[in-house]
């Protein structure tokens, strides 16, 4: 089946694309028109600079966003990187104008540190190592003009992220999240699962649930399909073709929202899931002085870390149990249904009991 839609690059990718062209013009004194940029997707990505400015001991340049079919609200803004030669030792991350700093605990990146998430982080590294080689220190400052209008637009505000967005991506190619075409190419994955004659199938929002999945459990890889936001939509099409059960398995940032009955999990129309736990957290009578850390928590990770420190983790047993649940409901009981919960680390942090009897038949 051919794709009709049009894959875009992330935020990310265009930062280790500009801090690419930036390197070049740091180590030969000119920037060049566009740079081929590797993802970790494995998608080769050819970029345009733009804003090229070479001076004594620091180059400068810029890469576009580009979405493709995704209605992103970065789209179209410019991500600018500046790199310069420090006294210091390695990569310093540096946020400029109109990217986020980290204020609160329980994010990707530690408190004060720029809001530039891990894998765009190391996507620029690379960079850097493949025209600088063994580069001494550098300063990279990631700057998006538009960014502090931006930021009022996502959920940066609430999770502790002040004064503009985050550098996003973890496989540097964004995919259409919310056309006809893409929920069509989803379909795809249970086709084949029910043309090779599997009777359950595992949905998962993304590349987390899928490697957390494979890698706790001997199942074939045409059985754990990718769902992205459409939770509903796949539950109905799954009972359409007469799977006998389906296990969901994600983080319970996302999969705890269908509790709530939000059955599209995109942040445009479902907001995060963290009062929705903590009403779950106050019926288990946990600790008032636990709950008041847990509502201070901009994650839902966040809130896992406390609970593991607490060894409280067997509340998303339960968790997992209401997300079985509603799930249930929403197919009006056509299907069978489990839940598996993972952390950000891909460990297993709640099981539900229809997922336990699913293990069993397996």
């Amino acid at each position: 089946m051919t794709d009709k839609f049009e894959y875009g690059y992330t935020t990310g990718s265009c930062a280790a694309g500009a801090a690419k062209g930036a390197a070049y013009g740091l180590l030969q004194g000119t920037i060049p028109d566009s740079v081929e940029l590797m993802t970790p997707a494995e998608v080769k990505l050819n970029l345009n600079l733009l804003h090229r400015n070479v001076g004594n001991g620091f180059a400068e340049c810029a890469v576009r966003k580009y979405s493709g079919d995704d209605p992103d609200i970065t789209n179209g803004c410019e991500i600018h990187v500046r790199v310069e030669k420090s006294s210091g030792n390695g990569i310093r991350f540096i946020a400029g104008d109109g990217v986020g700093t980290v204020t609160k605990p329980g994010l990707q990146v530690g408190q004060g540190e720029p809001a530039i998430n891990p894998v765009p982080r190391s996507m620029i590294t690379n960079s850097l190592k493949e025209v600088l080689g063994d580069h001494g220190g550098i300063d990279v400052s990631v700057s998006v003009p538009e960014g502090k209008k931006l930021a009022e637009k996502t959920f940066n505000g609430r999770l502790g992220i002040v004064d503009g967005i985050s550098i996003i991506g973890t496989t540097g190619i964004v995919r259409p999240m919310s056309l006809d075409s893409f929920k069509v190419s989803l379909l795809c994955g249970l086709d084949v699962a029910k043309a090779e004659g599997y009777e359950s199938v595992v949905l998962v929002p993304g590349s987390l649930g899928e490697t957390g999945f494979k890698s706790h459990f001997e199942i074939e890889g045409d059985q754990v399909i990718q769902m992205s936001n459409f939770v509903g939509f796949m539950l109905d099409e799954t009972v359409k073709r007469g799977f006998k059960s389906v296990i969901v398995g994600g983080h319970p940032g996302k999969l705890a929202k269908l509790i709530r009955g939000d059955f599209y999990t995109h942040s445009s129309d479902s907001k995060p899931a963290n009062d929705i736990l903590i009403n779950l957290f106050k019926k288990a009578n946990i600790d008032p002085a636990v709950i008041c850390e847990l509502e201070e928590s901009p994650t839902v990770e966040g809130m896992v870390e406390i609970m593991r420190r607490d060894n409280k983790l067997d509340i998303f047993n339960h968790i997992a149990d209401d997300v079985q649940a509603s799930a249930y409901r929403y197919v009006s009981s056509k299907i069978e249904i489990g839940t598996v919960l993972f952390d950000m680390k891909k460990n297993i942090i709640g099981t539900s009991k229809g997922f336990k009897a699913w293990q069993k038949r397996v």
